[in-house]
């Protein structure tokens, strides 16, 4: 039986083998959220992912629940792996639209930032008068 296509929002048991210092490691399902652009451009051979847990971490805001399936996000590990990686599609964990948009909503604040936060460049930053 074939694999389906590899597709933005599906989830995937991926082999996260080997690790070093805290990355998640073993055999686990985790969340495709390379864009059809990026899946394209790769031509299939690249996928970012971001890897689910059972394990819930109380606080830590930034990890997207997952109703089905049970599980959390952990948004703060993105990888971009080998689709050799990917073993197993997963359709009985499916993210439902707003945990899919909980997800876009992390990753934009993580990789690009507000406006006004202070992750912008010197050069957009307030200068600020000594006198």
């Amino acid at each position: 039986m074939s694999q389906p296509q590899i597709e933005p929002g599906h989830v995937w048991f991926v082999d996260f083998e080997p690790v070093r210092g805290r990355e998640q490691g073993k055999d686990r399902p985790a969340l495709v959220v390379s864009s059809r652009f990026h899946l394209d451009l790769t031509m299939g051979h690249l996928v970012t992912v971001l890897p689910l847990t059972s394990v819930e971490r109380r606080g830590w805001l930034h990890r997207i629940h997952v109703a089905a399936g049970g599980g959390w996000v952990i948004t703060e590990q993105i990888r971009t792996v080998s689709a050799e990686r990917l073993r197993r599609y997963a359709p009985e964990i499916t993210l439902a639209g707003g945990e899919l948009d909980e997800v876009r909503h992390v990753l934009t604040q993580m990789l690009i930032g507000s406006p006004g936060n202070s992750a912008r460049p010197a050069s957009e930053q307030p200068i600020l008068n000594a006198d």
